[in-house]
């Protein structure tokens, strides 16, 4: 009997070993070890990305729908379903570098007006009205007959020389006081925030005239970092790059479970500080910037990304009744969430509305200037969550509807995210019913993603591949329709046109995930309408933010009955609005103020417990809609010859 209690397992093409508990779960083993295995349920075997190759050993894989008997011959199995029990060695399939698709401009050298309605030498001369400073000050000397102590003769002179009554000196900073200011003759650079009143960084007279920030923009998928120089309001730099925390699964759910368990919280702030200090880090370094220039950070995302970042548990937003533990956290040192780099700088979130609507959107609708609009306006971030927001400068409602990833990629087997290799536009060829395709990066595609998913699921309803309830027809002839292991499949690229060394296909499970996912959205879009007594035909403008929106066909997400059958006039794509609010909360007090306005203003409307919704929904699981008359475009274009 083999009674071990440790394993050696041994990982190609890498070339680690691993010493491992006998019986331990080989994903969790792998990931323990910060090896980068896809993944997006978090370990609870519904993605399938987890595949590994057994080469040696006693590795053992619970029975599941996922692996084919092809593959279970090969050696093939789940990661996060396998066990280990012997000495092992398997093999990570490689796969080619993903690189995200980042958009290369900065927001402040925009030529249009998109955002805020200003131009980008506009923004720095009206919005620019900092709340952080940096000024050099004279403390009064000491003497025999003015021995007041050290910390109320500053706060004197700031008081009289930068105009912050009452300044907050934290005890990090004190320490360091007596010496800075007898070393320096009593002269001496302070950078101070207006709003908390507290001093953020102290430097001897020798030191420079100059004060940064970063704009941070936490999403599920990406981290975007802006380098902002808080003199000028200048964008120094940006940077961006995925979300570590995807590797703990890919939607905020399956974090949320994965932070209840041992030091399953730990891991997931460590890993997202640790990427934000990287990106930071770089960007300072390239840019010949201390990392004690830096005064502040405003830091924007979903309740559940901020509460990560702050390592606070997320629990209570998954369980009814969805309830935060903050909605907006109270300024802190950058060193308490985990950004050492960066100590002395004070770390603001932009405050949030409810459990699944959070400061990401709050940025949003400061980008885009909402209490200034009389007309009412959609607001929409599309991505793993749809946030929809509707009013004007007089009121607003919103809500969140769980879209699932199924637009970034999850739940599709040939989905990926916007990455190079990824497939984001799509036609269907009227006659051979062939896909034809654009491919981020040009290359052969390794893959679907949102943008393309909407694009394939209107042309081949358009196209008569699918009927209203996402089924195959398969009497039309179709060549590129398959069965394969008891199902069908819709060719997209062959096996030649792809780069995958395999078929990119869509099958009924994946357009069933997609019809869910649209569904979700009109829906939420309609309840929201509903609660205040407007139709579709009310909307004015539609504001669509998130990676998807900068590259989604408006007609195709009509046509599947996702987005409202209005004039595409009226629709207008946004990108990262996220970060964007981040930008111009950290760069203007007033801006920063407006953000909390809009926090407090917004009616959160709970779905899950809304009964219109769910008719709603389950109305929308037809393509475009049961009502085709709400899709009167759509109804047009099936009608005419």
């Amino acid at each position: 009997m083999n009674n071990r209690q440790h394993y050696t397992l041994k990982v190609l093409p890498l070339n680690i070993e691993l010493r491992v508990s006998s019986g331990s779960n080989l994903w969790q083993s792998l990931i323990a070890n910060n090896i980068d295995i896809q993944s997006s349920c978090g370990g609870t075997g519904t993605c399938g990305r987890c595949r590994v190759k057994v080469l040696k050993g006693d590795v053992a894989c619970r029975d599941n729908k996922i692996i084919s008997r092809e593959e279970n011959g090969s050696g093939i199995v789940l990661a996060c379903l396998s066990t280990i029990s012997s000495d092992s060695e398997i093999s990570i399939v490689a796969r080619p570098e993903k690189r995200i698709k980042i958009e290369g401009d900065k927001f402040s050298y925009r030529k249009n007006a998109f955002y805020t309605e200003a131009s980008a030498v506009e923004l720095i001369k009206k919005r620019f009205d900092p709340w952080l400073l940096r000024k050099k000050i004279i403390v009064e000397k000491p003497s025999l007959f003015y021995s007041t102590s050290d910390l109320f003769r500053f706060r004197k002179a700031v008081k009289e020389q930068a105009g912050i009554s009452n300044i907050i000196v934290p005890l990090n900073i004190l320490k360091k006081l007596p010496g800075i200011l007898r070393e320096n003759s009593w002269e001496v650079w302070v950078s101070a925030d207006k709003l908390s009143k507290r001093v953020a960084g102290i430097q001897g007279k020798k030191g420079r005239e100059r004060i940064f920030g970063f704009a941070v923009d936490i999403g599920t998928t990406t981290v975007v970092v802006y380098l902002v120089d808080l003199s000028d309001g200048r964008i120094v730099s940006s940077g961006a790059d995925y979300n570590p925390q995807i590797k703990y699964g890919e939607d905020i759910i399956n974090r949320i479970v994965y932070s209840l368990k041992d030091e399953g919280l730990k891991n997931l702030q460590k890993v997202i500080t640790g990427k934000i200090n990287e990106i930071a880090s770089n960007l300072l370094r390239e840019a010949k910037i201390e990392n004690n220039e830096i005064a502040a950070l405003t830091v924007s995302g979903n309740p559940t990304m901020i509460h990560l970042f702050m390592g606070v548990s997320p629990r209570f937003i998954r369980e009814e009744p969805y309830i935060t533990v903050a909605n907006h956290f109270d300024y802190l040192r950058a060193a308490e969430t985990g950004l050492c780099s960066f100590e002395n700088a004070y770390v603001y979130t932009t405050g949030g509305i409810a459990s699944y609507l959070g400061g990401d959107i709050t940025s949003g609708l400061l980008a885009i200037n909402i209490l200034k609009k009389k007309k009412t306006s959609l607001f929409i971030d599309l991505g793993t969550n749809g946030e929809l927001v509707v009013g004007n400068k007089d009121w607003l409602i919103g809500c969140s509807c769980s879209a699932g990833p199924a637009f970034e990629g999850g739940g599709v087997a040939c989905g990926v995210r916007a990455e190079v290799g990824a497939i984001e536009k799509v036609t269907i060829d009227s006659d051979t019913l062939r896909c034809n395709f654009d491919v981020i990066g040009g290359s052969k595609p390794v893959g679907i993603c949102g943008s393309g998913l909407i694009d394939l699921l209107g042309e081949m309803y358009l196209k008569g591949v699918i009927d209203r309830k996402g089924k195959f027809n398969k009497d039309i002839g179709n060549r590129y329709l398959e069965k394969t292991d008891d199902e069908y499949r819709y060719i997209i690229a062959e096996m030649n046109r792809s780069g995958s060394e395999s078929n990119i296909y869509i099958s009924e499970i994946d357009i069933n995930n997609l019809m869910r996912a649209k569904a979700a959205v009109y829906s939420g879009i309609k309840t929201l309408l509903e609660e205040v007594d407007l139709k579709i035909t009310d909307i004015d403008s539609v504001f669509i933010a998130g990676g998807l929106g900068k590259n989604l066909n408006v007609k195709n997400a009509i046509v599947i009955g996702m987005l409202p059958d209005i004039s595409v006039e009226k629709y207008s794509f946004l990108g990262n609005t996220s970060v964007i609010g981040a930008y111009l909360s950290l760069v203007s007090e007033k801006k920063y103020r407006m953000a909390e306005k809009i926090a407090d203003k917004v009616t959160y409307v709970e779905l899950s417990v809304n009964m219109k919704f769910m008719d709603r929904y389950i109305a929308g699981l037809f393509l475009p809609y049961t009502d085709l008359k709400e899709f009167p475009t759509v109804e047009k274009l099936l009608f005419t010859d």
